[in-house]
């Protein structure tokens, strides 16, 4: 995958508009097709928290774009050749990591005025070995990488209709995107940075889960979610993993652990005085904390039945 930068300092507000460009490229590549994807990832706070200062400070941004892909939907269509015709008629080339490497079969780049940007396409898996591991969806040429539970936003996701220019006088054009809602997202981002450790995940939660809404209104979502009967060991997966990086357990004040310390130091602040950037981590483990036990007391009362 695409290298994530490690401050959000790194980031920048136009880059992230051109992941925007490319994303709606890319629906309008896919074509029928386009109702089936799902984007996740760094884009998504964008439109879950978007930016509305001093209350909602602007989210950091991203470099690529990441969406799910519904392969069972796109074998039962017989849309292999199809599909490959239509990225490359888009803009789209097979993306290189390595100049003296192979091209990937998953990591797709679009030109967006003079901006390269990757699309990578993620496919689900209910299994934790298979996670990262690559499915094939037009032998060499087409492919996805499973992430865990990523198929949880083929059914929880919102959506959004946005206006973007394309590139090339191509344009001004209009498409409603569908992405990971909050509770989706933050599933995924908490699964995720247990595996990877990436300051990134950690922020890009942390700050769906400060701006979203209340953590009483989160909590409740969370519940509302279990209580359709659907994907309840990812749920239950990642609030074992917000609680084992983000909160206290005996010898262990959550403040000191890697969810915090990714969080302020993804913000600068381990360049900060001791005091700020002490108080910014035990502001995140306190309200990883509350969330938490708002989910179990709700789960308690009988909201999750």
């Amino acid at each position: 995958m695409n290298t994530k930068q490690k401050t959000a300092a790194e980031y920048n507000t136009d880059h992230t508009k051109a992941c925007e460009i490319a994303l709606v490229a890319l629906l309008r590549a896919f074509g029928s097709l386009k109702n089936d994807l799902r984007l996740v990832g760094g884009l998504v706070p964008r439109y879950l928290t978007p930016s509305q200062p001093p209350e909602v400070p602007e989210h950091a941004g991203t470099t690529d774009v990441d969406v799910v892909l519904n392969i069972t939907v796109l074998a039962a269509k017989g849309t292999y050749d199809k599909l490959k015709r239509q990225l490359k008629d888009g803009g789209f080339v097979r993306y290189q990591p390595d100049p003296e490497g192979p091209v990937s079969s998953w990591q797709w780049v679009y030109d967006a005025g003079g901006t390269p940007i990757v699309v990578e396409f993620l496919q689900h898996t209910d299994d934790p070995g298979q996670s990262s591991f690559l499915v094939q969806i037009d032998g060499e040429d087409v492919s996805a990488c499973q992430i865990l539970y990523a198929g949880i936003a083929h059914d929880w996701f919102d959506e959004k209709e946005i206006v973007v220019e394309l590139p090339n006088n191509g344009g001004t054009v209009k498409e409603t995107i569908r992405y990971a809602d909050a509770v989706t997202f933050i599933i995924l981002k908490a699964l995720a940075f247990r595996t990877r450790h990436e300051r990134k995940d950690a922020s890009d939660l942390i700050h769906v889960m400060r701006y979203w809404g209340s953590v009483e209104s989160l909590a409740k979502a969370f519940c509302e979610h279990l209580a359709t009967g659907a994907h309840g060991g990812a749920i239950d997966h990642a609030l074992a993993a917000l609680a084992l990086n983000f909160c206290d357990e005996p010898g262990i004040p959550g403040y000191r652990k890697d969810g915090p310390s990714a969080v302020a130091n993804f913000h600068g602040l381990q360049d900060a005085d001791k005091e700020t950037r002490i108080r910014e981590q035990r502001d995140v483990s306190g309200m990883v904390d509350y969330f938490l036990q708002q989910v179990a007391q709700l789960r308690g009362n009988g909201a999750a039945e």
